[in-house]
């Protein structure tokens, strides 16, 4: 399919760092009780005093997310689509029986492989919903092989994209974050004509990329992992946090950060890893 294409994240036509940069502390959530900030990963709520300030939007078709079960839900990318687009996003926990009843003459599989066709080349018409695998490339590979109505689906892809993510990875720089994969599956669905209307996908995606590029700027001293991809930090062009405390010169650390979202990343590779 090529060489993976960089993309401007900055460009997204959204600006979380409005909305999400009030939010200070983690609060309990009003439903279930866990400690969260700014949403809920485990009731797709915003906390309070963010109701109502995500952006929403609708999708063309309907997105099942079909989670393994030894993913932990508050480390999972493919949350944010369910934020931002809850009347057309399900988030399912994977059983022998999780898809029984889906039409798979309906349904499309986004996983990459030699029988899979590039959605940017694909009309659409027809395809109700499309599901989404979230977990490890081992765990993805498990659910492939024990549940028939995946092996059933039409299987679509999306061209290759160098990463933005922020987790250290052993495989290369083109297997995307889940919500990066979710995101180009809409963008490439509309080709050309495309105008930023699934941008909102990216919503805290962006926030938490930008965050970590200012945090890291800031405090130039601090070692970014440096098994990851070659400059990474951006250093002449992510805004300065003023409110960082710097360490002393020389000294090695790393960011203590207070979201969920930046413990464990969930790739999904726009080729197949073997």
């Amino acid at each position: 399919m090529g060489s993976p294409e960089s993309y401007d994240i900055h460009a997204l036509k959204v600006n979380p760092q409005l909305v999400l940069d009030t939010c200070k502390e983690r609060v309990s959530c009003g439903s279930c009780g866990k400690s969260v900030k700014f949403f809920c990963y485990y009731c797709y709520k915003p906390v309070a005093g963010l109701e109502g300030r995500f952006p929403q939007i609708r999708l063309p078709f309907n997105l099942d997310v079909v989670k393994h079960a030894n993913e932990l839900d508050g480390k999972s990318t493919a949350v944010h689509a369910k934020i931002v687009a809850p009347q057309d996003v399900d988030i399912i926990t994977f059983t022998d029986t999780c898809l029984d009843g889906v039409d798979v003459q309906t349904t499309a599989l986004l996983f990459p492989g030699p029988d899979a066709q590039d959605v940017a080349d694909m009309d659409m018409t027809g395809i109700e919903r499309v599901v989404v695998i979230d977990g490890t490339w081992s765990q993805a590979k498990m659910m492939m092989r024990v549940c028939p109505q995946l092996q059933c689906m039409q299987k679509v892809t999306i061209k290759p994209r160098r990463t933005r993510f922020w987790r250290f990875q052993n495989m290369d720089d083109q297997y995307l974050a889940t919500i990066e994969a979710i995101y180009f599956l809409y963008r490439d669905s509309v080709g050309s004509s495309y105008n930023g209307e699934y941008d909102a996908l990216m919503y805290f995606y962006k926030y938490f990329y930008e965050y970590i590029q200012s945090e890291y700027a800031s405090q130039p001293e601090r070692c970014f992992n440096h098994r990851h991809q070659k400059n990474y930090i951006e250093y002449d062009s992510a805004p300065l946090n003023p409110n960082v405390r710097l360490t002393k010169p020389d000294t090695v650390a790393k960011v203590n950060y207070d979201f969920d979202d930046l413990e464990l990343g969930h790739m999904f590779g726009s080729t197949d890893p073997e």
